[in-house]
């Protein structure tokens, strides 16, 4: 067969594989930018419950996208369980009881808002469940190693402070981590890393919270201490006690709300919030 026989391929059809995949790479990163800017306003209370969102023509016009790429940020938030689509009605917010809210970016939201007591107070009774456990696991299996990485996190912590509030937050949760890790349990290690972020947060609200950092630092030395003596018993009251020590410190802001709602005032507490925090 002579070249001239050859099929040709002109250069649009083999370059349309390629723009399709740049095409769709483009409105993915356009459809973040308007999950971003909406679950950041359903997550933080802006956008109520029931609230229906103005038209898709008018969502493309304020964040200056185009309709597939808002359709796709829309079914991201769908995914998310935080809107749905009602028929003739447009799309709506859902109630807080749909939010997936071990999703990444749901929880990084919540981390990035004004704190919200009732979900502050949620992740304390999830803490208070697997935390205590996650020790008592951890005295009996953390390896040599492991029981020094927990130790050099607990002296980091210690060593920031008075002066870098910030850093001990951050040395805070890898105490946390390192107790879990020492667990060698896949599912509560996976678990763990996907609130890492709420859990942050929490530490920097209750260290903004706290009088003293004396009893918290010896609270997480107790811990430190009892798995270090390979005390499984001893490990988890330790751990109930620093913890009891984090709703102690919540108690005067967060200790009268309603578990799992957000406080009926918190769209007045958010300015407050805000120009308390930087």
């Amino acid at each position: 067969m002579s070249a001239a026989s050859l099929p040709r391929t002109s250069p649009r059809a083999a370059a349309r594989p390629g723009a399709r995949a740049l095409d769709t790479g483009t409105r993915r990163f356009k459809s973040q930018s308007v999950i971003d800017a909406l679950g950041q306003k359903i997550i933080s209370g802006k956008l109520a419950p029931g609230e229906i969102l103005p038209t898709e023509a008018e969502l493309s016009r304020r964040h200056g996208i185009s309709r597939p790429s808002l359709r796709e940020g829309l079914r991201a938030l769908a995914l998310k369980g935080l809107v749905e689509a009602r028929t003739r009605r447009g799309t709506a917010i859902k109630d807080k009881q749909h939010w997936n809210v071990l999703d990444p970016d749901v929880l990084r939201w919540y981390a990035a808002t004004a704190p919200d007591p009732g979900f502050l107070l949620d992740l304390h009774d999830v803490r208070t469940i697997f935390e205590p456990a996650a020790a008592r696991l951890a005295a009996a299996r953390a390896s040599p190693d492991e029981i020094l990485a927990i130790e050099e996190a607990f002296q980091a912590m210690a060593s920031s402070l008075p002066d870098d509030v910030e850093a001990c937050c951050l040395h805070d949760l890898s105490f946390h981590e390192r107790i879990v890790l020492a667990t060698g349990n896949r599912l509560l290690i996976r678990f763990a890393a996907t609130i890492r972020m709420a859990l942050l947060a929490a530490f920097r609200l209750s260290s903004d919270a706290r009088a003293s950092y004396q009893n918290s630092l010896a609270e997480h030395w107790a811990v430190a201490m009892a798995i270090r003596r390979r005390s499984p018993d001893e490990a988890d009251t330790a751990m109930r006690q620093l913890l009891a020590g984090t709703a102690r410190d919540f108690a005067p802001v967060y200790g009268g709300q309603p578990r799992g709602k957000s406080s009926p005032r918190r769209r007045s507490q958010t300015a407050k919030s805000e120009g308390r925090r930087s």
